[in-house]
């Protein structure tokens, strides 16, 4: 079974605002569901990871480019 997680959850996961971590998902940087009409998103754990790694290399990006 998929780990899921809340909005609050990952928000706290990677140190950012629950509106922020909405904004990634209405942007589709970040990939989740709606569970019904009132409920919030859920985020698969695998998704998580794979932002983290996105931002990981991005920031290695512009470390090169500041050192070169």
């Amino acid at each position: 079974m998929k780990k899921l997680f809340l909005t609050s959850e990952v928000a706290d996961l990677l140190r950012l605002s629950e509106e922020h971590v909405r904004l990634l998902l209405r942007t589709r940087k970040l990939k989740g569901y709606k569970e019904g009409r009132k409920s919030g998103y859920r985020i698969p754990e695998s998704e998580v990871i794979r932002y983290i790694n996105f931002k990981m290399k991005d920031e290695e990006k512009k470390h090169i480019r500041k050192a070169g």
